[in-house]
């Protein structure tokens, strides 16, 4: 039960890494179109930066999702686990 319970721990830091890195992807985002504002823009790399935000954007939706589903099958299982030990402690 206690290497459901760390790993239902790291499942939850992964979602929180993941959200976190969604945020400051989204924050790149404002900054670079407030950047663009100021005065020479060089599309090409404004377009580069995109692409590479989006694609990591992507990425950290997938890592948060795939935590998520990693927590609900430990949570799934500590659940089994504690039912197990419980049946244990009846006859016991």
């Amino acid at each position: 039960m206690l290497v459901s319970a760390i790993s239902s721990f790291r499942a939850i830091a992964m979602q929180h890494n993941a959200g976190m890195a969604m945020m400051h992807t989204n924050e790149n985002n404002l900054s670079m179109l407030r950047a663009s504002r100021l005065g020479e823009t060089s599309f090409n790399a404004l377009h580069q930066q995109d692409v590479k935000n989006s694609v990591s954007l992507a990425k950290n939706q997938l890592n948060y999702q795939v935590a998520s589903a990693w927590k609900k099958q430990c949570e799934a299982k500590m659940k089994k686990e504690m039912e197990q030990q419980h049946k244990l402690n009846i006859i016991g």
